[in-house]
């Protein structure tokens, strides 16, 4: 058994025809030059009338730029947006962005995957997420991905491709950053908002929030406070306990952040944020094997009393001071973050039979405790040329991270009808430290040949250096025992852009760049084919991509759209030992991605904004994988869909004085994906199918405050985002698929001064 998988976890459709209608208005609109644009404040948006779409300020490569200007295939959310339509998790918005999709098995556990890149499992991230600038969660776990709630956020970036070389490991697939609002040092400002919904089969959701901005020394000195509560509802009930809405959810949190303006150079910023969050239940129901006919109903589940829940604690610290010297910019990045989960599951399925194998007790169930913690320290110095328009420009810079992380699991006998504990001991225990440090030094130069035509050429030389511990015990494990491993590995990641501007406002590029993920170790056990290999390599993947941006008919007309091919080789497989069902993981194989995304923004009059984005992503393995992970080459990578199209409409308007009207609708289509690969061919790979959402929403607001009704999923659709075997090991029985929220009504309202 190893510490990081010890088992397995593995709507309505939207007709083809209504898809091709969807993509081809896409399409259409792309030939016209058009694609979505979202902008960025730090304050709700204002009423907008203007016939120009607002420019996008992005930090993708690290300096402040327009989005416009990124050879890069990317999206930008606005917070504001998510926050008046009730779209406060990751979940709620995720397929509003193009080629990025979600493996949320529940209990705090999210896996993200952009262009495909995942081979399921619980395997290192492939998508790395960026939190004020400052690297978050985990490099060797994928359960650090945190639900930050946008309140406090600014914008959302979301990056697609290997963003290796200025970002390093873990952002191979691509990487989210989270831009938060900083402190203003020239007026009192603040914000409250409040907000209730209503579930179809479920209860009642709420939330309240508030930000004040304080001057404490004007254009020198400043502080922001902010802080929530929300209370997710529930709607799966579990008729094993008696129970209805099991999983429903809290989450609080707050962030105090300053700015110091102590030259006109010199600035220091200073941050720090807590956010808590818990779910009594999973929102998984119970499904017969590869199928869709529930086992009770199709918003049931049954699990043993105490278990499916999740608890996650996040805390962030960030430092940033920045200065010019003249000939070059100055900043540095220091940060300090903490991941906590705990998050008991119901695994009767996979180990209770083995209960009376090992106590002669039958009918007993089994709880799997995970405890998982993780405290990580960052630390970035760059340096990089004016941004004045010279021929040469640069940026160069040193990176340093030390992680640790403490592991823990176990497996419990328990009462199945109460939950509690049998008395009989643990039946497996296993308690693993790790830590992972990275040094790393990168850089890159662009040199413009002419105006309109130039090259970026970047590099990144990173060494990474790991420690492993097990300390098992417990009847399954033949008793205590203990090992221990190391890994190390060097990696060079590198990326090449050659960009060419037709007009100042429409660019063309290509981008050949690569990136990497962490390797590991495994448990030292031995297994029918002999011991298991102590240590598992980075992969490595190179990306080709060719883009073309550009805003037209005098900024009312936006589009970004791109074609790309993806080259995976020793990928991270997990495999599961025949002999014993210990899990473990190897280098084997290899996968390609190729794919088109088409985004786009439309302002044909005053006020009133058409948007909408597709993407296609053929995700598959290009070799057989060995025994023990069952994939042949042509098989789809998990949990991305083929198709994925997002179309939307929004129009503002004005209505007496300095009130105005807001009115908008959108259709989300998420295609169908394949869940984990199995252990064998005779334990078939779960299809979860498409599905297709729609949101309304309609308000009113003037200058100082806001109120807006809202409809998630306004045709009640049962989507899934997530399939898994209720017996891991074989793969062979009823699966737990994680159900999208069913259709909410709610209404948010937001003063601002």
């Amino acid at each position: 058994m190893n510490k990081q998988n010890p088992y397995q976890m593995k709507s309505r459709a939207l007709s083809k025809a209504t898809f091709v209608a969807l993509f081809g208005a896409t399409v259409v609109s792309s030939l016209a030059f058009v694609q979505p644009a979202f902008a960025q404040t730090s304050e709700p948006a204002k009423p907008d009338h203007a016939k120009n779409l607002q420019q996008v300020m992005v930090t993708a490569q690290k300096k402040s730029e327009s989005e416009q200007e990124v050879p890069i295939s990317m999206t930008v959310v606005e917070a504001a947006d998510l926050l008046n339509t009730g779209a406060s998790k990751l979940d709620d918005y995720y397929a509003q962005i193009p080629g990025l999709s979600v493996n949320d098995r529940g209990s705090g556990r999210t896996t993200l995957v952009i262009r495909g890149v995942s081979a399921g499992q619980q395997l290192n991230p492939t998508v790395g997420v960026m939190i004020d600038d400052a690297p978050f969660g985990s490099s060797t776990t994928d359960y650090s991905i945190s639900d930050i709630d946008p309140f406090d956020i600014d914008h959302i970036e979301v990056l697609r491709g290997p963003q290796g070389t200025l970002y390093g490991s873990s952002s191979m697939g691509g990487l989210i950053k989270f831009a938060m609002i900083d402190p203003n040092s020239d007026a009192l400002s603040g914000r409250v908002q409040s907000d209730v919904s209503s579930t179809e089969h479920g209860t009642m959701g709420y939330a309240a929030r508030a930000a004040i901005n304080l001057p404490l020394i004007k254009d020198k000195l400043a502080l922001r406070i902010s802080a929530f509560h929300r209370h997710d509802p529930g709607y799966v009930d579990d008729p094993g306990q008696g129970k209805h809405n099991v999983n429903d959810g809290d989450a609080d949190g707050g962030r105090v952040s300053a700015l110091w303006n102590v030259t006109g150079s010199l600035k220091v910023r200073a941050s720090a944020m807590a956010q808590n969050s818990s779910v009594n239940g999973g929102a998984r129901v119970d499904m017969l094997r590869n199928s869709y006919t529930p086992v009770d109903g199709p918003y049931d589940h049954r699990r043993l009393p105490g278990t499916d829940s999740g608890n996650v604690k996040t805390r962030i610290y960030t430092l940033q001071v920045e200065d010019s010297f003249g000939w070059a910019d100055f900043h540095s990045v220091s940060s300090y973050n903490q991941y906590k989960l705990v998050g008991p599951q119901d695994v009767t399925g996979t180990f209770g039979g083995l209960v009376n194998l090992i106590y002669g007790v039958p009918g007993l169930g089994v709880r799997i405790d995970n405890n998982n913690r993780t405290g990580k320290f960052t630390q970035e110095f760059r340096l990089s040329s004016p941004d004045d328009g010279r021929q040469l420009s640069w940026l160069g810079g040193v990176f340093f991270t030390n992680e640790h992380t403490a592991g823990y699991q176990a497996l419990v006998a328990v009462d199945r009808a109460t939950g509690a504990d049998a008395g009989l001991g643990l039946m497996y225990e296993d308690i693993y430290p790790s830590t992972y440090k990275e040094k790393a030094a990168f850089g890159n130069v662009t040199y413009k040949f002419t105006d309109a035509f130039d090259v970026q050429l970047g590099g990144r030389f990173s060494s990474t250096r790991q420690s492993f511990a097990n300390n098992y015990d417990g009847p399954l494990n033949g008793g205590p025992s203990s090992d221990s491993e190391g890994a190390s590995n060097n990696v060079w990641t590198y990326s090449f852009s050659p960009r060419y501007r037709f007009n100042p406002n429409v660019m063309m590029y290509g981008r050949v760049s690569t990136g990497y993920r962490a390797g590991g170790a495994n448990a030292l056990l031995m297994d029918d084919r002999g011991i298991f290999p102590g240590q598992y390599k980075s992969d490595s993947l190179t990306s080709y991509e060719w883009g073309l941006k550009g805003d037209f008919a005098d900024h009312a007309l936006t589009l970004d759209t791109s074609l790309f091919y993806i080259d995976w080789t020793n990928i991270q497989l997990s495999e599961v030992s025949q002999a014993t069902g210990n899990s473990y993981y190897v280098n084997a194989g290899s996968a390609k991605s190729e794919g088109a995304e088409a985004s786009l923004s439309w302002r044909p009059l005053r006020g009133l904004t058409i948007a909408g984005n597709a993407a296609y992503t053929r995700a598959v393995l290009t070799e057989d994988t060995p025994d023990g992970t069952y994939g042949r080459s042509g098989d789809r990578l998990p949990f991305s869909p083929l198709w994925s199209g997002n179309l939307s409409a929004d129009y503002t308007f004005p209505l007496h004085g300095s009130l105005d009207g807001n009115v908008g609708a959108g259709i989300t289509y998420v295609g169908d994906r394949e869940s984990d690969f199995t252990a064998s061919a005779q334990a078939q790979r779960f299809m979860l199918r498409s599905y297709t959402t729609a949101q309304l929403h309609a308000g009113v607001q003037s200058m100082d405050w806001s109120v807006s009704l809202y409809v998630k999923n306004l045709t009640d659709a049962r989507g899934y985002l997530s399939a898994t075997a209720q017996n891991a090991t074989t793969g062979v029985s009823s699966y737990g698929l994680l159900l999208i929220q069913p259709r909410t009504v709610g209404v948010s309202a937001t003063y601002s001064f």
